[in-house]
């Protein structure tokens, strides 16, 4: 008799188990996919707040392209009604400035990317539109950028730069109606970078060199390096070289 009770709670704790056991199995499944449900509804809201990240910074690239364009345009308007030739080309120097920013704004609007920014292109385009309004008939444009891409304040500052060099180029360095500007800019290691501008023009003579140094382009050259805490070096060799070394901060 006892052994009959015996074998009935046993099965009677095993069947109780058994029970326990499976219940615990549906909880823990339930969970489980309650929890997929919500890490699914948290990854879909994600998604959906990027987006509207995405087309917010696009809109405001887009925007601010097209203040800066207005602005552009405004100077222009400004330069025309100038008879004085030292004014209308300050204007014309703003304008380029202010040009070369809103390709940086064009190009982020453009591309997927919305905070890095392609230098090869960014140089190319920014090249080509300084070039295409120069006197000098036969200038030779060389770029040597390999997939490089910089932070917005870094491409913008580089491109302000290139701006007044190539700027300077063309009214100093070239005596013939030929020459060539060389862009180059490479990783030389993690995060830093050597940016090199060049010219074979005519260089600075020594008492030139003196009173360049004074100029508010070379002050504003400086100026932009020090922005991006640039060791800049310029050599007076066959044309003018400039090397900016940095590092951008991550």
């Amino acid at each position: 008799m006892n052994s009959k009770q015996d074998l009935l709670l046993i099965v009677t704790y095993a069947i109780l188990f058994l029970f326990v056991f499976l219940i615990s199995i549906i909880i823990f499944i339930v969970k489980s996919r309650n929890d997929r449900i919500k890490i699914e509804e948290k990854k879909k809201e994600i998604e959906i707040i990027a987006k509207q990240k995405t087309v917010l910074l696009k809109e405001i690239h887009h925007r601010v392209k097209n203040n800066l364009q207005l602005i552009s345009g405004l100077l222009y308007l400004q330069s025309v009604k100038h008879k004085n030739k030292e004014v209308t080309e300050m204007i014309n120097e703003s304008q380029k400035h202010i040009n070369s920013i809103a390709l940086v704004h064009e190009m982020l609007y453009k591309d997927d990317t919305l905070s890095l920014v392609s230098m090869e292109k960014y140089f190319n385009e920014l090249g080509s539109r300084l070039l295409q309004v120069s006197s000098i008939e036969a200038i030779e444009f060389k770029l040597n950028v390999n997939n490089v891409s910089l932070p917005v304040d870094y491409a913008t500052t580089l491109g302000l730069i290139v701006n007044e060099l190539i700027t300077n180029s063309l009214k100093y360095a070239f005596t013939a109606k030929e020459g060539t500007i060389t862009l180059s800019l490479y990783e030389i290691s993690n995060n830093e970078f050597l940016f090199t501008y060049a010219d074979n023009g005519k260089g600075y003579e020594v008492d030139d060199e003196k009173s360049a140094n004074k100029t508010l382009g070379r002050r504003l050259i400086k100026m932009l390096a020090e922005e991006i805490e640039a060791d800049l070096i310029i050599k007076n060799e066959n044309g003018l070289a400039y090397n900016f070394n940095f590092k951008t901060r991550i």
